[in-house]
């Protein structure tokens, strides 16, 4: 008989634990998945008739960028629309900001040829700056001094944008800013320089954005004082408003720009605070201003209007960096 010893125990062991292995014994869970990277981030320009033929008007191509996946995603969408006269490709800066901050970034392209001031000037309706904005962002029929139908609306330019984001990169997360077709403003960060700013502050007042932020822009009724949709309540609390504006800009007076920051509300927050002497978050201002020396370059109107945000105006570093980029993201990203 043969002696059973430790030895030939642990060979019994061994034998049975690979008897065992070889019959698919043992957990039957499958590995898991490698992580899987998140998608590069990819400037596109996208021209509006490729989102939705209907679109006719304002054809200069949309800017988007899906977040960097050097930081986390936020899971919020950052929608900036021009100034009067201007395309998403006068500021790509702050779009290009947005994505490094982890935000799903859009330039909007929307129908913009003239200034609603100027639309207004000598109006004797007392909301004609409300009713034109109302027009231009959901194409309902509410001015005799545009004409926007819904296809070429602000709404409907920005739901195709996403659609069409979507179906062509789906693992890129552009859907989730959609409910039912429509765009999720709760999730939606929106701002604007100029024309853009006030339409940025008109939608805060029609529906609760998740941040609204205004770059020298407002609204102004001549002698009477701030446009009276700036007037009324809205739906977004002014704690998520923010604005930024030069005080040298010739097209937009400080004083103007201010009275309407009061009129929505940003003065809670304490008094205007330069950002040229300070330093984020500073001292909690809803209300900043620059006297910074402004660049110049083609697609300014005014290079002290253009100041605060606009690639062709805006200030630089020795660097060549946007030397307002911490403005920017103290308002639009924090």
């Amino acid at each position: 008989m043969r002696r059973f010893t430790a030895r030939t125990a642990l060979a019994a062991l061994l034998c049975s634990t690979v008897l065992i292995a070889a019959c698919g014994g043992g957990s039957d869970a499958p590995a898991p998945p490698p992580p899987t990277a998140p998608p590069p981030s990819v400037e596109r320009n996208v021209l509006p008739t490729a989102t939705d033929a209907a679109i006719t008007t304002d054809l200069e191509a949309h800017v988007a960028i899906n977040p960097s996946p050097a930081v986390a995603a936020r899971g919020r969408l950052f929608v900036f629309l021009a100034g009067t006269g201007g395309t998403p490709a006068f500021y790509r800066l702050i779009v290009r900001t947005g994505a490094a901050q982890g935000f799903h970034a859009v330039g909007l392209n929307y129908p913009n040829t003239e200034a609603v001031n100027t639309l207004c000037q000598g109006s004797t309706d007392a909301d004609c700056h409300g009713q034109v904005r109302h027009e231009i962002l959901t194409g309902e029929a509410r001015s005799p001094l545009v004409d926007v139908n819904a296809a070429n609306s602000i709404n409907n330019r920005l739901a195709r944008l996403l659609t069409w984001l979507h179906a062509q990169a789906p693992t890129e997360g552009w859907g989730q800013y959609l409910v039912n077709g429509a765009p999720d403003w709760s999730r939606i960060r929106v701002a604007g320089h100029s024309q853009g700013g006030g339409h940025a502050g008109y939608i805060a007042k029609q529906v609760a954005v998740d941040r609204a932020v205004y770059f020298a822009s407002g609204d102004f009724r001549s002698g009477v004082g701030p446009a009276t949709w700036t007037t009324v309540p809205g739906l977004t609390p002014a704690a998520r408003q923010f604005g930024f504006a030069h005080l040298q800009d010739p097209l937009v007076n400080i004083l103007v720009t201010t009275a309407v920051w009061r009129a929505l509300g940003l003065d809670a927050f304490g008094p205007a605070v330069s950002v040229d002497t300070s330093a984020p978050p500073y001292g909690g201002s809803h209300q900043l201003v620059t006297d910074a020396t402004p660049a110049s370059g083609p697609g300014s109107a005014s290079p002290f209007h253009g100041a605060p945000v606009q690639d062709a105006a805006t200030p630089r570093t020795a660097s060549g960096a946007p030397l307002f980029e911490p403005v920017w993201i103290w308002l639009c990203f924090s």
